[in-house]
């Protein structure tokens, strides 16, 4: 149970700056946020718990509470993780730098492959 707890912290959070990354939030990127919280099995009170606190932190300081939970998840949610993120940040069919920078520093720090992370995110689009 703890496993999934930090692997839902560490995605909401990391979502969480990804979204805010550009200071512009669209409706493509809250439908996202809507749906991965679907199928991630994440409850309106896990989601509320979570995002009450990310209230009163810096970036910086909710960057670090993702990673290190992030960084409790098997090699698995780690992977879904960082799938997630790259799909999100293509949401928008743009993809703005300070985005790609955040993904990579983020994929290093938790040790996660980025090929692995292109190629599953491509197998769901053409799935889907």
């Amino acid at each position: 149970m703890e496993t999934i707890d930090n692997y839902h912290k560490g995605l909401l959070f990391i979502t969480y700056l990804l979204i805010n990354s550009d200071n512009e939030i669209s409706d493509n990127e809250l439908y996202y946020l809507h749906k991965m919280r679907v199928e991630e099995g994440v409850t309106d009170d896990t989601f509320a718990h979570h995002f009450k606190s990310l209230l009163g932190k810096n970036e910086k300081e909710i960057y670090q509470i993702g990673i290190d939970a992030i960084n409790l998840c098997t090699d698995e949610q780690k992977l879904k993780t960082f799938v997630r993120l790259y799909q999100l940040a293509l949401i928008d069919k743009v993809l703005r730098v300070k985005e790609v920078r955040f993904i990579l520093y983020a994929i290093k720090l938790a040790n996660v492959d980025i090929n692995a992370v292109v190629h599953m995110a491509l197998q769901k689009e053409m799935a889907a």
